[in-house]
């Protein structure tokens, strides 16, 4: 019999398959670095060798207040990752001052990792991977005083060499 949603025993088998992917991105801001997760809760990594993770607690935000743009594969490297950011006066100025010093991100590493969580218990299964490294490029402010955004453009090693684009990115020294 053909049934508008899955029964009892479909749901089930479908929830014992369920995937909580989560994301952790360490932005190289000169004086703030910033290192975010949209896990439910902060993560503090230990062990795993690489030295932009190890020590470090990533802070768990509202995904709705900061997202990730997808990472697309191409030749010569991947597109252009766009951030976003919040970026609300009164409430994100640190973010705000240190995003005012070009110096302080132009050129700078951005590196994000993927990880999954049990859907259960929410504890890390297995080992977080890297997935993206680039170097932050000049942000945009989108929106208004209530509402406000950081968009900020992210692009691979490759990609910036072969950019013609006047102004681009440096590489830090």
């Amino acid at each position: 019999m053909i049934q508008d949603r899955p029964d009892a025993t479909a749901q089930a088998a479908l929830d014992a398959y369920a995937r909580r992917p989560v994301s952790f991105a360490f932005l190289d801001i000169k004086g703030e670095p910033l290192r975010v997760t949209n896990a439910p809760y902060d993560f503090t990594f230990s062990g795993t060798g690489d030295e932009d993770l190890d020590g470090f607690t990533f802070k768990a935000l509202d995904p709705q207040l900061v997202s990730i743009g997808p990472v697309r594969a191409k030749e010569g490297g991947s597109d252009t990752l766009t951030l976003r950011l919040s970026g609300l006066p009164g409430v994100d100025d640190e973010l705000m001052t240190a995003l005012g010093n070009r110096a302080a991100y132009v050129g700078r590493d951005c590196r994000l990792w993927r990880g999954m969580l049990h859907p259960d218990n929410l504890a890390l299964l297995g080992g977080v991977w890297s997935y993206f490294t680039g170097y932050m490029s000049v942000p945009r402010i989108v929106g208004d005083r209530q509402s406000q955004t950081i968009e900020l453009d992210v692009e691979t090693y490759l990609a910036e060499l072969a950019s013609a684009t006047p102004n681009r990115a440096t590489r830090k020294g």
